[in-house]
């Protein structure tokens, strides 16, 4: 089917862009050029076997017309991250998993993959994911138990590390909107998930777009978004770091960035450098699509 198409060049784009998240060096994330102690980047190469399988999945169930399946995708994902490889990818993987289903219902709906379709069915997949996708995006939590998500029970929902919680879910009803708009309040990722993409498909993407060369356009988004959204990965390890920091960064002053590099030792910007992954993908996706323009890493000077 040539619809079929359509996943599999989301799929290779997805495992495509968890590799160009590790070989890109930024403050306080891990890289092949300059890996963290305690986030090996072999566990990105085992991520794209990963995410080619999420995103396959979730896209092939949103083409079936089912735009709630692919929570349990990801999970699946996620499970096998977790034995194998710890958590190099949580959040890059949910957004791609709801990207590439968001792109599987647009062409079964017969509105083709345009960027605009795509954010628009990506509410749809969320809405469609309802509680069964709130349990599993508690239980993908647990798996890994990245503490500072801890917060959602705040709100009043059940605790995260609770044994009786994905009981709790259940039988209040919780919907994974509820979840992910309780959770946008201090976590980009949920934040991205609960808006149409905006962060990643919305401002991430057109400056990838804007650069000549991966690399560059992967820095200047990755520090643009963190000026502008936070990250409560870097404010939980480093305190919080000025957003004019990241923002000089951005826009190309290199005592800025060194400045990064010194604060954020013990850990960087993870949950923006997820949402760029999302962008990434997109890109990538129109690459393999089109051809044009074409694709590079690193910018050489002619």
């Amino acid at each position: 089917m040539v619809e079929e198409v359509v996943c599999q060049r989301f799929a290779r784009a997805c495992a495509a862009s968890v590799v160009v998240d590790a070989a890109v060096p930024r403050p306080g994330l891990s890289s092949f050029q300059r890996p963290r102690g305690d986030l090996d980047p072999v566990g990105f190469a085992g991520l794209a076997g990963l995410a080619y399988e999420a995103c396959m999945c979730s896209c092939m169930r949103g083409l079936l017309g089912d735009t709630g399946g692919w929570a349990g995708c990801w999970l699946s994902s996620v499970e096998e991250m977790a034995r194998s490889w710890g958590n190099p990818g949580l959040g890059s993987l949910f957004l791609l998993s709801l990207q590439a289903a968001a792109l599987g219902y647009s062409v079964h709906r017969g509105r083709g993959d345009s960027l605009e379709a795509v954010m628009a069915s990506t509410s749809r997949a969320v809405d469609s994911g309802g509680v069964e996708a709130a349990v599993a995006f508690y239980r993908g939590l647990q798996l890994v138990y990245p503490s500072y998500l801890a917060r959602i029970s705040w709100s009043g929902l059940p605790e995260v590390d609770g044994r009786l919680s994905l009981e709790a879910i259940r039988e209040t009803g919780v919907t994974l909107r509820a979840l992910l708009e309780q959770a946008a309040l201090y976590d980009p990722v949920s934040r991205d998930a609960a808006s149409f993409m905006s962060l990643s498909l919305g401002m991430a993407l057109p400056i990838l777009r804007e650069e000549p060369c991966l690399e560059k356009g992967v820095r200047r988004a990755t520090y643009t978004l963190a000026g502008l959204e936070g990250d409560l990965l870097v404010a939980r390890k480093a305190g919080r770091v000025a957003p004019g920091m990241w923002l000089r960064a951005a826009e190309g002053d290199r005592d800025a960035e060194r400045a990064l590099w010194e604060l954020l030792a013990s850990g960087g910007p993870g949950s923006v450098a997820d949402i760029v992954v999302n962008a990434v993908a997109r890109l990538v996706y129109e690459y393999l699509r089109d051809g044009y323009p074409p694709l590079r890493l690193h910018c050489y000077s002619s």
